[in-house]
């Protein structure tokens, strides 16, 4: 398979395969989720289960007919009962994706955590991993985490890499090349996250990540600019050509995509990963293409 290095192509596989993956959405009643739902039906990616108050949902402004026999509605008016309904869905196997609609994150995150009905594996990290498609960037890159863990320990970053590595390999990169994100390439060991840098190389060179290609820490020029990254005269296996970037917190994750977003017209599809089968977990904020990619990349992690 060759490597998928855009939104564009991602979604030009799934469509190959002529398979729709079932999607349950909580409390399907805000206008994007229901956009970028119609738009993965329409592409021949999904099947799609609504939950939530129906006159909402087919209100005018909201979702005026139901295009697709693709897309069903369920009726439940109450948020909660929604959220767990298609938590329970894809629990039970009846559905492959849970994707988040307009409820409140910490709502869907009980109901998943649930240790009995819940989508947690018993000893999972749950963790958010997204890739960013960048105007200038030569190809697809992913990076966590940019929204669940504040500041992870060296298990949680372990399990961070691992899913992030999982998913490069569903999307056909043999060799992901992975950055340890840092302001520079100088290991400060007064800075708390450096050890888990440091142990995290040493766990590489020891084979426990597989076929891949790490370093760090390293920054941002040498992880993503070839150019720039050489004026630094600093040898790296990823200089330029980063698949994954790890971050040392969600608070310089999460500006780095949103900055790349509002000011470089990126696009972004993220996920909830350590779960039994991936979530759709958006802001309310994003766009409906971001929504969409969400989808895709869902749809081939299945």
């Amino acid at each position: 398979m060759k490597a998928i290095a855009s939104f564009a192509e991602l979604t030009a596989h799934l469509q190959t395969v002529h398979t729709r993956k079932k999607l349950a959405v909580a409390n399907a009643v805000d206008a994007h989720t229901l956009d970028a739902v119609c738009m993965a039906a329409t592409a021949g990616i999904v099947e799609a289960f609504l939950i939530g108050d129906v006159a909402s949902i087919e209100s005018p402004h909201m979702f005026e007919h139901n295009p697709s026999p693709f897309i069903h509605i369920i009726d439940e008016p109450d948020v909660q009962l929604a959220t767990l309904k298609a938590v329970s869905m894809v629990h039970n196997g009846e559905a492959d994706i849970l994707m988040k609609g307009l409820v409140n994150t910490d709502v869907l995150l009980r109901a998943i955590l649930d240790k009995e009905k819940g989508l947690l594996k018993p000893g999972n990290v749950l963790s958010f991993a997204a890739a960013l498609e960048i105007p200038d960037y030569h190809k697809l890159l992913f990076f966590t985490d940019p929204a669940v863990i504040p500041s992870p320990n060296l298990m949680q970053r372990k399990a961070m890499i691992r899913y992030s590595i999982e998913t490069a390999y569903k999307f056909g990169i043999t060799k992901p090349k992975i950055a340890l994100i840092h302001a520079t390439e100088k290991a400060n060991p007064k800075i708390q996250y450096m050890q888990d840098y440091l142990d995290l190389m040493d766990s590489w060179r020891n084979g426990e990540f597989g076929d891949v290609i790490m370093d760090g820490p390293l920054d941002i020029f040498l992880a993503l600019d070839k150019e720039r990254g050489s004026i630094k005269n600093v040898k790296t296996p990823v200089l330029g050509d980063a698949d994954i970037l790890v971050f040392p917190d969600f608070a310089s994750a999460n500006p780095f995509y949103k900055g790349l977003m509002i000011f470089a017209g990126a696009e972004m599809g993220g996920l909830l990963q350590g779960t039994d089968k991936p979530v759709v977990l958006t802001s309310r904020s994003e766009s409906v293409q971001s929504k969409f990619y969400s989808i895709a990349m869902a749809c081939i992690l299945v």
